[in-house]
């Protein structure tokens, strides 16, 4: 299982639409929201919002086989919750290209402790 965080900077005037749907999540969603997650093959997901002199920005933690067919995947499905929450990364911080082979490029410069 592999292990993948990512950085999605949030456009000034997002943050609202960014806490609305982490609210959803927690509540009236959770149930889509969990089985979009089992169906990705997402087994742990992890997400904050990161309060910087420049902004605002959503952190994400997987743990997923394959973090890139992961988002591959999440960008072909046709599954309510997915198609809502490309919608909110399109709209609220598109960082992520979910079109291209590789959405997301991040290079580990360190662990610990080490395994």
């Amino acid at each position: 299982m592999a292990s993948f965080a990512f950085a999605l900077p949030v456009l000034p005037g997002q943050e609202e639409i960014v806490r609305r749907i982490g609210e959803a999540v927690s509540e009236d969603l959770r149930e889509e929201y969990e089985e979009s997650r089992r169906r990705l093959g997402i087994s742990e997901e992890k997400v904050w919002v990161q309060r910087t002199p420049i902004g605002e920005a959503i952190i994400v933690y997987w743990e997923t086989e394959d973090p890139q067919r992961t988002l591959r995947e999440m960008a072909d499905s046709q599954d309510e919750f997915d198609k809502r929450f490309r919608q909110l990364i399109e709209t609220a911080a598109p960082a992520i290209d979910l079109t291209k082979a590789q959405p997301l490029s991040n290079e580990l410069l360190f662990e610990w402790p080490v395994r």
